[in-house]
């Protein structure tokens, strides 16, 4: 087994295919590995609009801290504003000990409005605030971080990340009673 745990930070536009990737490639890297949503920690958990300095950003962090500290691979996901989310995700990279991979997905506004039209969160968010949310390839300048083309199938981004990512061996022992 790896020395330290994998931190994957995985970041884009609206309707980039980020937590669709993320759901695979967390299959792919096996129990043991943590897929925590921006979304689901800001709208579901804290009800919490993007805001600067919003109380979300430490408990993503927080919580990534932790999953790392208890041995899990880690996935990050979200659109991750860079102006709100850069120095948290920057800070986090840095002191990773073990291997850190950053990617952005780079999708085209009308990629972006098109998929948007075709999720259930349509209904709730209109295309005009997706298109206000847009911001063009808003890359945290980390080294090492690679802007993939998300304009084309889910399989062909999974490819490039499992690519650089590499196979890392699962944290946990298969256990049926413990992991699903």
């Amino acid at each position: 087994m790896a020395e330290h745990p994998t931190l994957v930070v995985i970041r884009g536009n609206s309707a980039a295919g980020k937590s669709s990737v993320a759901r695979e490639l967390q299959l792919a890297m096996g129990r043991g590995t943590a897929n925590i949503g921006q979304d689901h920690f800001r709208r579901v958990v804290l009800r919490e609009h993007d805001v600067p300095g919003g109380d979300n950003i430490e408990l993503i962090a927080s919580t990534a801290r932790h999953c790392l500290a208890i041995d899990y691979h880690v996935i990050l996901e979200g659109i991750f504003f860079s102006g709100h989310y850069g120095p948290m995700l920057r800070s986090l990279v840095a002191q990773h000990r073990g291997p850190a991979h950053v990617f952005y997905l780079d999708v085209t506004l009308e990629e972006s409005l098109r998929r948007h039209s075709g999720r259930a969160l349509a209904l709730e968010v209109p295309a005009s605030r997706v298109r206000g949310w847009y911001v063009p390839t808003d890359t945290l300048g980390i080294d090492g971080e690679v802007v993939v083309d998300a304009d084309v199938s889910m399989d062909a981004v999974l490819r490039v990340m499992r690519d650089h990512v590499g196979d890392v061996p699962p944290r946990h022992a298969p256990d049926p009673a413990r992991f699903l």
